[in-house]
């Protein structure tokens, strides 16, 4: 374990200045000395994440009294059965009304405890209609992107960023990168495709496969130089933290009277410290009364742990399982301030996944791209009722897994200071069409954003839905995008905004 010295030094300099008795070189010469942030991340992250202890102006907006807006976006694969998946009609949706309808006819009905904070939208089509090669890849790029591919086939990649890069350089620090998931194998045919820097082949972002990787940055447990295969290294003190959850002052107690009864500290200088490490053990019991805004309640962690070793995503149905985990602790990041944005892209391209559904499961080896194009065939074209049939369980599924999502979201406060996008990066799988994609919406964005609406955008291009939730996301900034991505129109659309 680290000398309680290394620990404790950073926040003594930050809030002391230059203690009387320390010379600066005798300072830098001492081993293993950490900075004010390697302490923090060491030993001041219980269950919580770093950002929001740290509480700098420029982590959050929070400190200059101003909530940020939190921006989730998520893009499944191989379209939806359209005709059994939002209501019949556009209009209010309520939990009543969405939950009197059948499963049969709208598998969106799952979502109806959610329904006060949901805008359904129909009416959005990608500013490429329809596919020149490959409809898969080239729908995942337009997805985010509001624009046309820069080229086709499986290999299309973006000609712009995509709308949550933009969001992230804008609302987070320094423009950090926004956490960006990827739910499925990784095909060799199509894989990373939604969120890109910029135009080019080699704009593209890789989202992180195994959920392991946040949830163990959020606990604190991850180090600086994580291990040459990618699995996070342990902070040791950062886990016997985690383990105890002690007080940071009880970590360094000893080191702390030490300190406090040296006779070289003036008054003042005593007077300072004790101040910071009260303010420490106040926010740390503000946390422990506020569990519900950033703790890991309600998360599978037990199947978090087991993926530090191993995860395998041949296993049947374990694209469901990682994609709820993901939001799960996106929610948790979000509410912790960790980050403000996130993306998901939920599936490969031609995705091979085999839900273990009676529906699917009658139709036996298919995988859901194949059920998507109702023919065992991932080419070819058909119209088999039994594969439609097993397209709408898969719908329900997910939709059930969002709801499950969703649920964390608004257990940790986040339905007015968020917005959570879902949507496909097809219509419809045998059509491959980029028209018509249906979107989801959940949280009003700081009241930006219309809830408890369906409604129609009337045949518009994605970019105008994407400079809504841009401005939605950065409205508090002195320039605010509305020209997004290269779509039929500027602007964004009039019937999302509250």
């Amino acid at each position: 374990m680290r000398n309680p010295n290394d620990l404790i030094r950073p926040v003594v300099e930050q809030e002391t200045g230059r203690l009387h008795g320390f010379r600066q070189s005798q300072l830098a010469a001492r081993k293993n000395a950490f900075n004010r942030r390697s302490f923090l991340r060491g030993a001041g992250t219980v269950a919580v994440g770093l950002p929001f202890l740290e509480g700098l102006p420029e982590r959050s907006a929070w400190a200059a009294g101003a909530q940020p807006v939190f921006t989730m976006m998520m893009v499944g694969s191989c379209g939806v059965v359209q005709d059994a998946f939002f209501p019949s009609a556009t209009g209010p949706i309520t939990t009543a009304g969405l939950a009197a309808l059948s499963t049969d006819t709208a598998a969106t009905q799952v979502l109806s405890a959610h329904a006060p904070n949901l805008l359904f939208i129909k009416g959005v089509n990608w500013v490429q209609g329809g596919p020149k090669s490959c409809g898969h890849a080239e729908g995942l790029v337009q997805s985010l992107t509001g624009a046309a591919p820069g080229s086709s086939g499986n290999g299309s990649y973006s000609s712009g960023p995509s709308s949550d890069v933009v969001i992230s350089q804008a609302v987070n620090p320094q423009g950090t990168d926004g956490l960006c998931f990827y739910i499925g194998p990784k095909s060799a045919f199509i894989s990373d495709r939604i969120s890109f820097t910029g135009a080019g082949a080699g704009k593209v972002r890789a989202g992180d496969q195994n959920p392991y990787v946040l949830y163990s940055k959020l606990m604190g447990l991850t180090s600086a130089a994580p291990t040459t295969g990618g699995t996070p290294t342990v902070d040791p003190v950062a886990a016997e933290l985690a383990a105890t959850r002690k007080s940071v002052n009880d970590l360094v107690r000893g080191e702390l009277n030490s300190l406090m009864n040296n006779s070289a500290l003036s008054s003042d200088d005593k007077m300072r410290l004790q101040q910071h490490f009260q303010s420490i053990r106040d926010v740390e019991v503000a946390m422990g009364n506020a569990g519900a805004m950033c703790s890991m309640s309600g998360v599978d962690t037990a199947t978090l742990n087991n993926y530090k070793s191993s995860y395998n995503y041949s296993t049947n149905g374990m694209i469901e399982t990682v994609a709820l985990l993901n939001m799960q602790l996106t929610a948790i990041a979000f509410a912790c301030n960790y980050n403000r944005v996130a993306v998901m892209q939920w599936g490969d391209g031609t995705d091979g996944t085999k839900y273990p559904l009676p529906e699917a499961m009658k139709l036996g080896t298919w995988s859901f791209h194949q059920i998507s194009h109702r023919i065992m065939s991932d080419s070819a074209t058909g119209n088999d009722p039994t594969a439609k049939t097993a397209h709408h369980a898969i719908d329900v599924q997910r939709m059930q897994t969002l709801a499950k999502g969703l649920d964390v979201f608004n257990a940790h406060g986040l339905a007015n200071n968020s917005q959570v996008m879902w949507t496909t990066h097809i219509s419809d799988g045998p059509s491959h069409s980029g028209r018509n994609v249906f979107h989801i919406i959940w949280g009003n964005a700081g009241g930006f954003l219309k809830t408890g609406q369906y409604i129609d955008a009337g045949s518009v291009t994605n970019n105008k839905l994407h400079n809504t939730l841009i401005t939605a996301a950065i409205r508090d900034k002195s320039t605010m995008t509305v020209n997004f991505g290269s779509g039929t129109g500027t602007g964004m659309i009039p019937g999302m905004m509250a």
